[in-house]
């Protein structure tokens, strides 16, 4: 996560460097006179870091430079990313270089080739800086498409160019672009971590967990339908049974009411019929037909029981033959002694790694023959009971069409027969309703397992429901910001800023800073002067970026600040960067806020790897030691960030 940015290198057409080397962990100075370049260096790292255009301003920069690139210290060890300058016209390029290492070399112009493209370079900028899977999905009714921050949301709250640092009216990079400030909004609670770097796993998990709760209630719902009061269908059922005689059985229960109907699905029908007498020949043919039923069942059971036999012999007969069929090579073996030696290759094995001789396998094949030949023998006997079964059946088949027309023609001599044959006909049908009834009654589980297993999944839903509802996070968004408003207003008094008496804010749904006053709370836009909107910006950015290293959020480790001075010491009062033309008052005043930096940097470095590195281009060059102590460059006298003599793209010969 402590990604910072080692060397800023920037490639002539005719493969000259230009190496702006910075300190880590420390704060930088680059100081200069009015058009070397040092605002450029923002829109340089913006450009590398996968911006969509290149903001770098058109002119000797763009004409002389060809590649564009920055060696970054990154978690493990160091990358060096470059990208092509977009040619005339064209606002920017898609000829990404990345290399990685423990460490890595400044590669020449001649090694930098296309590996990647801006959205490749853009996975492996987030990987580094230690962004995870995460979204922000609006509320309902939004129409905007759900957002994930990427490092590219980071960077607004890294970049404050000299146009913005000095504005009242937004207080981070980009945010005159009214999408950029929703997506700021959007991403910054993750990026403060209101939003953990688990929001995504839970919101899955949390999806999955409704489906499963889902699931268990329609199962319950469905168990307790089947067991319900006296309208239920059992209970119907049961009635029916009852006005036809059949039982006068009044369970109380769902269960005791199924076992009733059980009891009666296995009753012969002979036993739930009234008793009547009947006559000798009805009766004779009744029994004729009830052997003739059990005759053909016991047939149809004794078929079906041959062809499964029948069917397994040819499986068994198909995979002897693939194994005796594998087994014949064995012959390309003879003559070979048995002995401690592979069949395969006839290599010499060590003893205890022994496979079978040529004459075991050759015995398993005999074996194996003979049992294959006695299958095939049987084959035909199973072809001949089946056939002899199957006339069998046909011949029960015409008995029994023989035994209905005879017991049509003696019912429809004999009215009581007709009579007894309706009683015993509604009967069967109902008889007929409760074995599908039955049937298609699911197996009834104990629904304590499952009623548990709904409660701890309703109990599972509601504490990740809480953990992700807006109200947590927004809860946890007041906590955060507190402290942050702690640390502004204890900076604030430090550079005695107006309304620095009063406790301070971040308000990051309007982006700006409030000192909530007795008369109510005071924007920063509404406070005055330009000394006051530079402080404001300069310690709502070292806040942020305290809690960043604190709390280890996904942001990069470097804070670009563009002529944090101006305010007191504007262009046309520079002399080579002395400040001796400005007032005592404003030397002071600048001497607290640079001082301020240094202290916020210390500060984030105390008890950890994980501090903070600011990067500082100015017009002043104050001449205390602490000052020129963190000097890395000063562009003076012609130094400057494009060197004069660099040739522009079309006098270079091509290649």
């Amino acid at each position: 996560m402590s990604m910072q940015i080692q060397d800023i290198v920037l490639y002539s057409h005719d493969g000259r460097q230009r190496v702006v080397e910075l300190r880590l962990d420390a704060v930088n100075i680059i100081t200069g006179a009015s058009k070397s370049g040092k605002s450029a260096l923002i829109d340089v790292v913006d450009y590398c870091f996968g911006s969509s255009e290149c903001h770098v301003p058109e002119g000797p920069i763009r004409r002389s430079v060809s590649w564009f690139g920055l060696r970054l210290r990154i978690t493990s060890g160091q990358a060096f990313i470059a990208r092509r300058c977009p040619a005339t016209l064209s606002i920017s390029s898609e000829e990404c270089f990345v290399e990685t290492s423990d460490k890595v070399t400044i590669p020449s112009l001649e090694q930098l080739h296309q590996t990647t493209n801006t959205k490749g370079l853009l996975s492996l900028l987030n990987t580094w800086c230690g962004i995870r899977d995460n979204i922000h999905e609006p509320a309902p009714g939004q129409t905007r498409p759900a957002l994930s921050a990427t490092v590219r949301h980071g960077l607004l709250l890294c970049f404050q160019p000299q146009d913005e640092i000095i504005r009242r009216q937004q207080l981070f990079h980009g945010l005159s672009d009214s999408f950029v400030a929703q997506a700021l909004k959007d991403t910054l609670p993750y990026f403060l971590g209101a939003v953990d770097d688990e929001y995504v796993r839970k919101r899955e998990k949390l999806r999955h967990l409704r489906e499963e709760l889902r699931s268990c209630e329609r199962r319950l719902a469905e168990l307790r339908s089947l067991s319900g009061d006296g309208l239920s269908k059992a209970s119907a059922l049961l009635a029916q049974a009852r006005d036809a005689g059949m039982t006068t059985a009044t369970p109380s229960s769902w269960e005791s009411t199924v076992a009733e109907l059980r009891l009666l699905e296995s009753m012969p029908i002979s036993e739930i019929s009234p008793a009547s007498p009947i006559d000798a020949e009805f009766d004779r043919l009744s029994s004729q037909r009830a052997r003739l039923r059990d005759d053909q069942r016991r047939l149809q059971d004794e078929i079906v029981a041959v062809k499964d036999y029948a069917q397994d012999e040819r499986g068994f007969a198909h995979e002897a033959s693939e194994q005796k069929a594998r087994l014949k090579s064995i012959g390309i073996f003879d003559g070979i002694e048995p002995g401690h030696s592979c069949p395969l290759c006839a290599q010499s094995l060590p003893t205890h790694l022994q496979p079978p001789n040529a004459d075991e396998v050759n015995s398993s094949l005999q074996a194996l023959s003979a049992r294959l030949q006695s299958v095939t023998q049987s084959t035909p006997q199973m072809d001949k009971a089946i056939a002899d079964l199957e006339a069998q059946l046909k011949d029960i088949h015409s008995a029994l069409m023989k035994n209905r027309v005879e017991m049509e023609a003696v019912r429809a001599t004999n009215a009581r027969l007709v009579q007894i044959q309706d009683d015993t006909a509604r009967q069967v049908l109902i008889l007929g309703r409760i074995t599908l009834y039955l049937e298609s009654l699911p197996e009834m589980p104990d629904t304590q397992n499952l009623e548990s297993r709904i409660k701890d999944l309703q109990q599972h839903c509601t504490d990740l429901e809480a953990e992700l509802s807006d109200e947590q996070i927004q809860e946890r968004i007041d906590s955060i910001l507190s402290i942050l408003g702690q640390w502004l207003t204890e900076m604030a008094k430090h550079l005695e800023l107006e309304h620095s008496k009063y406790p301070l804010r971040l308000d990051i749904k309007k982006f700006t800073v409030i000192a909530d006053t007795v008369d109510g709370g005071i924007p920063m836009e509404k406070m005055g002067s330009g000394e006051n909107w530079v402080g404001y910006h300069l310690i709502a950015h070292l806040a942020l970026h305290r809690w960043f290293s604190e709390r280890k959020r996904p942001v990069p480790r470097f804070l670009f600040l563009d002529q944090p001075s101006q305010a007191y010491f504007p262009a046309d009062k520079d002399v080579n960067g002395t400040i001796a033309l400005v007032s005592e008052d404003d030397r002071m005043a600048v001497s607290r806020m640079l001082k301020l930096v240094f202290e916020a940097v210390t500060l984030t470095s105390k008890g950890s790897s994980d501090s903070l590195q600011v990067i500082i281009t100015e017009h002043a060059d104050i001449n205390e030691s602490w000052f020129q102590s963190s000097l890395v460059e000063r562009w003076r006298q012609g130094k400057k960030l494009v060197p004069d003599d660099w040739p522009r793209a079309d006098s270079v010969p091509a290649q």
